[in-house]
């Protein structure tokens, strides 16, 4: 199946005049691609991939606003009030795996992407209207404009007789998957660029979708995807599997037109207020956070970074040899330990990286932010590869996210929870941790700390696992770093509990 690029650049929602060189960009890359001698025949992503090589040799455009100021205004609810009518959605009753409903830009998304369809070798631009959506009171249908454009869409699989959404693409750079898909919960980005440099972060926006049409067996659905900012544009292709658990393949190939401080891939983001190691908050919910962790698998090591909200930022940087995957996972599955039926935090899923390549050696960052509620997400994880990306620099991507409530297999010793206790100049923690193999001796701990000084710490069985109770004399506020497990003799070892404060490395 080929594609004429020619009928692409037309996705994108404009107003006349509006895309200037980027859109003129696009259209002279289409119209050579769909009449360019021996053009590759059934390689629709050889062309997504030129024609972000061609975006990113020409000066990058940003996208105008293309909203009337009313929309950008709206209030967040009553933004949720606008429903897209899923009998009109994409593939809606005509017998295939998958269905697209698409999302109404105002409020906090302004920011409108192309999307198209494709099918038969051609890629057809999929029209926004207004008769498409339920406007709830606060917005009057006849203010809308009928070339408003998308802000984003939602991936629904067929189960049985009804549908359940799977993948979203929303916002930025963002892509959300689960089954079930729940309104919250962990996220992906395509990019971080330069998060947490004093020179400030550059957000990457997708900018241009294509859907591929699957055929009436398809087991996938495959995305393709134009990203674009101020230093890199690329080429995505997200390939969607759901079953069980949704798994979304991702591929993509980068160019850069200058250089980068600090590259972030894989970046996940999640929300965490508090959990049961704290902060302490006046509310009927024991537990407020859509993760309660950060899981690393670095060669034989298995760490446990339990989610922390500080009283001020924390940014962390842990050495990550090639292979390196990680995730932000809910653990904790205890509805009786949130008590929120709207969110149900204890459903929200997990979300895990397996690099295939392009990743290298580097480091795993997480940065943590302070927060007062659980609004917004403040928590994210990512990627820094040792290399250095400098202007006309390429990088090749490959990687894999499952979505759902499953962790690696083998994992014995998991960290189930993390408590502590501070009276005077000494925090007191406690570690449970799930069964170990059985052994003739209960395990024994291990412990490193740096910025403390570790007492005498004690192992108690805690029905078929183990609590480690360790106490910590170091200063209030200041940094602190502990490393900390169980081990048999001549046997398993637990997962490294990894807790930390402050600013050490």
């Amino acid at each position: 199946m080929s594609i004429r690029l020619v009928e692409w650049p037309a996705a994108r929602p404009r107003r006349p005049f509006s895309g200037g060189l980027r859109w003129l960009v696009g259209l002279v890359c289409g119209l050579w691609l769909a009449g360019a001698p021996g053009a590759a025949v059934s390689d629709d992503w050889a062309r997504v991939v030129h024609l972000a090589r061609e975006r990113a040799a020409a000066a990058y455009q940003p996208a105008p606003a293309a909203l009337p100021d009313w929309l950008m205004q709206l209030d967040y609810r009553a933004w949720q009030d606008i429903r897209f009518d899923p009998n009109v959605a994409l593939w809606a009753g005509q017998g295939l795996p998958f269905s697209v409903r698409f999302h109404h830009p105002g409020s906090i998304y302004r920011q409108p992407v192309a999307i198209s369809e494709i099918d038969a070798g051609q890629a057809r631009p999929l029209a926004f209207a207004p008769g498409q959506f339920f406007y709830g009171p606060g917005v009057d249908r006849q203010r809308v404009p009928g070339d408003l454009g998308y802000a984003g869409f939602t991936v629904y699989a067929r189960a049985g007789e009804s549908w359940r959404p799977v993948l979203e693409f929303l916002g930025g750079s963002f892509m959300r998957g689960g089954a079930p898909l729940l309104p919250a919960g962990a996220r992906a980005r395509a990019l971080a660029i330069d998060t947490g440099l004093p020179s400030g972060e550059e957000f990457p926006l997708f900018t241009d979708f294509w859907l591929a049409r699957p055929r009436a067996d398809a087991k996938q659905l495959v995305i393709y995807a134009l990203l674009d900012s101020p230093r890199v544009s690329g080429a995505y292709r997200i390939t969607l599997r759901a079953g069980s658990e949704v798994v979304t393949d991702v591929e993509a190939r980068l160019f850069f037109r200058a250089a980068v401080g600090r590259l972030g891939l894989g970046p996940l983001s999640t929300m965490f207020w508090y959990g049961e190691n704290g902060p302490p908050v006046d509310d009927y919910r024991p537990e407020v956070h859509s993760s309660d962790g950060l899981l690393m698998l670095a060669g034989a090591e298995r760490l446990w970074r339990p989610l922390v909200n500080g009283p001020r930022l924390a940014h962390q940087f842990l050495a990550a040899p090639a292979g390196t995957a990680y995730g932000l996972l809910q653990r904790d599955r205890d509805f009786d330990h949130y008590q929120d039926l709207d969110a149900a935090y204890q459903a929200q899923p997990s979300v895990w990286l397996e690099p295939l390549r392009g990743f290298g050696d580097g480091r795993l960052a997480l940065l943590e932010l302070p927060v007062r509620d659980g609004r917004n997400q403040n928590v994210l994880a990512y990627f820094v590869p040792n290399r250095e990306l400098q202007g006309g620099d390429r990088l090749s991507l490959h990687y894999r996210l499952r979505w759902g409530d499953g962790e690696p297999a083998g994992l014995a010793g998991r960290v189930l929870a993390t408590r502590s206790l501070r009276e005077g100049e000494v925090t007191t923690y406690q570690v449970d941790f799930s069964a170990l193999e059985a052994a003739k001796a209960p395990p024994r701990a291990v412990v490193a700390i740096q910025g403390g000084e570790a007492g005498e710490p004690q192992v108690q069985a805690l029905g078929e696992g183990w609590r480690l109770t360790l106490p910590v004399k170091h200063p209030e506020g200041g940094p602190l770093s502990i490393r900390a497990g169980l081990r048999v003799d001549g046997g398993v070892a637990s997962e490294t509990w990894f807790y930390h404060l402050g600013e050490l490395e």
